[in-house]
């Protein structure tokens, strides 16, 4: 089964960590079980590297949407090590640096071998992931005391984001067909424009509110396109790439409580619908991860019943 497991499964991984950070204001139960069910993802695709190493590869050097995906496996590591920080203080670090390093690491290498000589056909969202992904250290810079560290890297994400977004929007309303597998991956869209307001609110210490204001704005407009097509996107059959529905959702969600808690902060006029809308944003992220982290492990156990089939038949035989 673990050679089965594909790269996009660190997608529902991030998902799962970022949404038990989104539900930690409810219940540390449920934020507990998420980080448990992302560790346990996680530790398939580490078996996957071990034992498959040569399968990783091919996947990485002949599939750009797949390198590109890759990198929500740091993403994922660095969430996680804000669970174990007050446990392990210095190993969260250590390994929260490493994972910083890591996606680095993958994106200088993915520069090299997809961007230099890029064709427009095979430009994705997911290249988003690539490039502003990194952000994520942003976010959770607080738990370790690196607010320096994580403006830094905001501004090189947002910098980035401004790149890749033009770059994607030119291949999405070019006349290059986009595979049915493909679809789902739109659903990014809504997340780099979160994940950046995120990363400012967690780290820049001199905040300017009508930037905060514009990027709170572009968020939600994005995120209600992309939520105006989940219904077309939830009827197709189930790929992989279905991992690209969770993290945008959740972010989407966490980026609004953290600006209306900011607001409130600075003593700002808050209406009292926006609480619900951020209530409902997290209920949909909730369902939407819950249902794709099902549908992986449904497409675990029939790839698990399909290898003990072939076992049998081969005693049998």
């Amino acid at each position: 089964m673990i050679k089965q497991v594909p790269i996009p499964t660190a997608g529902v991984m991030l998902g799962l960590v970022a949404l038990g950070n989104l539900l930690a204001p409810y219940s540390l139960a449920l934020q507990y079980a998420c980080g448990v069910s992302s560790a346990f993802l996680g530790i398939l695709l580490l078996f996957k590297i071990i034992f498959h190493p040569s399968l990783i590869k091919n996947d990485m050097n002949g599939n750009s949407v797949f390198a590109s995906v890759s990198a929500t496996f740091f993403m994922s590591i660095m969430q996680l090590c804000t669970y174990t920080v007050s446990f392990f203080p210095i190993l969260s670090e250590v390994v929260w640096f490493a994972a910083i390093a890591g996606h680095v690491l993958l994106m200088i290498w993915f520069t090299y071998r997809y961007m230099i000589h890029f064709e427009l056909r095979d430009v994705y969202p997911t290249y988003f992931i690539a490039y502003v992904g990194i952000v994520v250290a942003s976010v959770t810079s607080p738990a370790f005391q690196q607010q320096a560290v994580g403006e830094y890297i905001f501004w090189f994400g947002f910098v980035a984001y401004a790149a890749i977004f033009a770059l994607v929007t030119v291949r999405y309303v070019s006349s290059h067909a986009i595979s049915e597998s493909s679809k789902p991956l739109f659903c990014i869209y809504t997340a780099p424009m979160s994940l950046s307001l995120a990363g400012y609110l967690a780290c820049v210490e001199e905040k300017s509110l009508l930037m905060i204001l514009i990027m709170e704005i572009c968020a939600q407009g994005l995120f209600l396109i992309v939520l105006a097509k989940m219904p077309k996107l939830l009827s197709l059959p189930f790929y992989p790439s279905y991992a690209a529905f969770t993290f945008p959702f959740v972010i989407t969600a966490i980026a609004f409580r953290q600006t209306l808690r900011y607001l409130q902060e600075i003593n700002g006029v808050v209406p009292e619908v926006l609480e619900y809308i951020v209530i409902a944003e997290s209920l949909i992220a909730t369902a939407i991860v819950l249902y794709v982290f099902t549908r992986y492990m449904i497409f675990f156990a029939k790839q698990a019943a399909a290898e003990r089939a072939i076992v049998k038949s081969v005693f049998k035989g």
